[in-house]
């Protein structure tokens, strides 16, 4: 890690805080909002909203060596060697941060939903002048900060992008306008429900990413064109947001293709009715299923074959016995049943026979 000097009044001035007190230090190393990641020297930032947690999460950073603590609320000042910056709003004053450090350092930062994200850190080729990061705005912060990277593509699920400055000299969001299909930057040859091929800069590509999330990849391309990054679209994987699996006969997730019971998993409920409308546009041959929590039997019953369920173990049991092509799944995800379905089968060998 390079040597970094962050002023104690620099700081202060820039989020807007008030020094509670006057320290003998004048410098921090670096940004940290994880008190177990702290190092000799870090402002540590105090996100959690639990008191009782935020006062033991700062009594680890200070043990570490935090030179500093910036907090928003009532925070009972403990070590007086360390510097405590108070401010009104933590997330605002972190924005100023931010901003502060792409603008001195002539940074831009790309605000990206999770979908563009995903397909962006995907197909991107490495870059020194390019880098990534999802998670907190102080952790973002910390690799502006030690990064000498000019470009960041950045993705946080627990913020409203929306309410984020954007379009400035420093941060930009991709625009959310519909692009329409003759003004795509590549050319659609053909999909299925689960994957599309497309022809982009001289090369045909069949890559496993429905038609459901054209746009965003539309978006990112844009992106990508607009400033020289280079792309690879034949390393582009599966969004976590739609990854099918296939379930056998024996309620067992099999290759694609070696069945006809599909799933789908869900936690969001508005992406939920994007993928219902998407099966009940594309799919319309098949036998549509939708699995959900009891309180949304009547709100989805109009649009197809609605199995309520209660808890994971009758929505289990009913994904093994019911009869449909395609389940749609609300209220849980992917990972949770993946875990389920999973069986590993163990080979017998001579080994495992013994004499009774």
């Amino acid at each position: 890690m390079k040597g970094i000097q962050i002023g104690v009044n620099e700081i202060v001035e820039i989020a807007f805080g008030t020094l509670l007190n006057k320290p003998s230090i004048s410098f921090f190393c670096q940004i940290c909002d994880q008190s177990s990641s702290i190092r000799k020297g870090d402002l540590f930032v105090v996100t959690n909203k639990d008191s009782s947690q935020a006062q033991k999460d700062i009594k680890e950073a200070v043990q570490k060596g935090a030179f500093g603590i910036l907090f928003s609320g009532n925070i009972a000042m403990s070590d007086k060697e360390v510097a405590w910056i108070s401010v009104e709003d933590l997330e605002q004053s972190l924005m100023r941060i931010l901003r502060h450090y792409l603008l001195i350092n002539n940074k831009i930062l790309f605000l990206l939903s999770k979908d563009e994200y995903e397909i962006a850190t995907q197909i991107i080729t490495h870059k020194k002048t390019l880098e990534h990061f999802c998670g907190s705005l102080s952790g973002l912060i910390h690799n502006v900060i030690q990064s000498d990277a000019a470009f960041f593509l950045y993705c946080n699920t627990s913020l409203d992008l929306s309410t984020l400055p954007k379009n400035q000299q420093e941060i930009k969001a991709l625009s959310q306008e519909k692009i329409d299909e003759d003004k795509l930057p590549f050319a659609l040859n053909s999909y299925s429900l689960f994957g599309i091929k497309l022809f982009y800069k001289s090369t045909d590509y069949e890559i496993p990413l429905p038609k459901l999330f054209i746009q965003p990849l539309a978006r990112v391309l844009r992106l990508c064109e607009d400033y020289s990054i280079n792309v690879q679209l034949e390393n582009f994987t599966a969004l976590a947001n739609f990854k099918p699996l296939y379930l056998d006969e024996r309620g067992v997730i099999a290759k694609p293709g070696t069945t006809n019971k599909v799933l789908l998993a869900c936690g969001d409920s508005k992406l939920y009715e994007q993928y219902l409308a998407y099966f009940s546009m594309y799919a319309k041959w098949a036998h549509l299923t939708l699995f959900v929590p009891k309180i949304y039997h009547e709100l989805y019953a109009p649009y197809a074959k609605v199995i309520p369920y209660a808890d994971k173990k009758t929505l289990f049991a009913a994904l093994v016995n019911e009869k449909y092509n395609f389940a749609l799944i609300l209220g849980t995800n992917t990972h949770t049943l993946e875990a389920q379905f999973t069986h590993q089968i163990t080979e017998a060998n001579l080994f495992n026979y013994t004499k009774e």
